[in-house]
């Protein structure tokens, strides 16, 4: 009987020690959790995106979003300045390696940019996050009321 539970327990010690944190959506190196996106109304044009990417392998850089439910989606990053706080549009957003990044409102996130439909809190939106490294990741973002975007993103 001793041995039968020391076995059980090195099971249970070697599965703990193998798997790794898990994530929302993996691929490769890259995890992605909690990402979600604003409710939108309608005739609404663009909308904020958040997440928390980490990156468990070399230093990678985000390149791109596509995602058919916008038009386009840009990388941007919230700058404070004297006056406030500048919205700036990336070409990329380093992830290095081993780290976790917060995408959030006074930093780096998402807008997704001419919208095809009004996006309902408890739906999700999927949209595919390109690195350098060549890897592609789907991510389904939650559709979360509890995100008001800019009041510049209002109905044109």
């Amino acid at each position: 009987m001793k041995v039968l539970l020391g076995l059980t327990a090195l099971v249970l010690v070697a599965g703990a020690i193998g798997a790794g944190p898990a994530h929302d959506f993996l691929s490769g190196a890259i995890g992605v959790d909690r990402a979600r996106v604003g409710a939108s109304a309608v005739g609404q044009r663009e909308d904020l995106a958040f997440m928390t990417i980490t990156n468990s392998g070399k230093d990678d850089v985000l390149v791109g979003v596509i995602c058919s439910a916008a038009g386009s989606v840009d990388l941007r990053a919230a700058i404070p300045t004297e006056g406030g706080t500048t919205m700036r549009t990336l070409a990329a957003i380093p992830i290095p390696a081993n780290t976790t990044l917060d995408f959030k409102r006074e930093g780096y996130h998402l807008t997704f940019i001419g919208l095809n439909h009004s996006f309902v809190a408890g739906d999700s939106v999927a949209a595919t996050l390109r690195f350098s490294s060549g890897t592609e990741l789907v991510v389904e973002f939650q559709v979360d009321e509890a995100i008001v975007g800019d009041s510049r993103m209002g109905a044109k």
